[in-house]
């Protein structure tokens, strides 16, 4: 695919910055008596037709001077410095975003940094209006995965501008602990011990942790814990889970109401690792990216 250059970049970084605002909020003073909309759709249009005859012409105003050159009020977006998500990594986020879940957005938002890439400007909205609800969400690799311009239309909504804060810091790996050990007992007293753990974990503090979901911890999980547990599940034991989930289900005088809460769960640990498998594919490609992985596909785990 051949790339053109805008005849005049300012101007173009002017409509660029229009339309990611939106002509709501944000028009130029060569588009106030004009339908803002089609205004733009219009001298985008110009810009394109001049840029592929290769026409030394400046467009400003919405009308190609040739030789002329109007500076442009406010100050422009800046150029994005990796290019986009793969599409399969796209439609994956469109569809984590239907019915987002904090653990794998952020999973999402951290592989897709990790792997140079940036998010399409049509999830930045979606994206900032979820994040700025709550911390659930990680800001940084929000950040990171908006790449220059994705920030800098964050800081220009003044909605945003803590979540614009937060999103410039430099993503944090997990805080490990790197001399403590957690045991399974760890585990089953306080079920975010296994978080603090190095990874990958063994099968005995995924054990516990299964026990938590099961039932069994001195305290009952978070809402969230499930999740964040399955995006960072060893892949070579994805195929305990279903069994675990069985296990605690046929637990002896287990009331009904106990065996749906404990399906729940496990249903949404199998869910969120199986995301974390296939947002690694959806970006390289490949399905054995991770040492152990069994190279199985969900259809041939058994439903919990």
């Amino acid at each position: 695919m051949s790339t053109t250059i805008p005849a005049d970049p300012a101007h173009w970084a002017e409509l660029v910055t229009t339309a990611l605002l939106g002509t709501d909020r944000r028009v130029s003073d060569g588009l106030a008596d004009t339908d803002p909309t089609t205004a733009v759709l219009r001298q985008a249009a110009r810009h394109r037709v001049v840029a592929l005859l290769g026409m030394p012409t400046i467009i400003a105003a919405g009308v190609a001077t040739p030789g002329s050159k109007t500076a442009m009020p406010g100050d422009s977006a800046p150029a994005q410095d990796r290019p986009e998500a793969p599409v399969a990594a796209d439609r994956l986020l469109a569809d984590l975003l239907r019915s987002p879940d904090p653990a794998l957005v952020s999973c999402w938002l951290t592989a897709c940094a990790a792997h140079g890439r940036t998010v399409h400007p049509i999830h930045w909205t979606r994206l900032a209006r979820l994040a700025a609800r709550t911390t659930a969400y990680d800001r940084a690799a929000l950040g990171a995965a908006l790449g220059p311009r994705g920030r800098w239309f964050l800081r220009e909504n003044t909605e945003w501008r803590r979540l614009a804060d937060d999103a410039e810091r430099p993503p944090q790996p997990p805080a490990i602990s790197t001399t403590t050990v957690v045991t399974a007992q760890d585990v089953l007293l306080d079920p975010e011990a296994i978080f603090t753990a190095p990874r990958p974990w063994g099968p005995e503090l995924v054990s516990a942790a299964y026990a938590v979901l099961g039932g069994e911890g001195e305290v009952p999980p978070k809402r969230t814990y499930a999740g964040r547990l399955g995006v960072a599940l060893p892949t070579a034991l994805y195929p305990s889970i279903a069994k675990a989930g069985e296990y605690y289900l046929l637990v002896p005088d287990s009331s009904p109401a106990r065996r749906r809460t404990i399906r729940d769960r496990f249903v949404a640990l199998e869910l969120a690792a199986y995301a974390r498998a296939a947002i690694d594919h959806a970006f390289t490609g490949e399905t054995h990216d991770h040492p152990g992985h069994t190279g199985f596909t969900r259809a041939e785990i058994p439903h919990v």
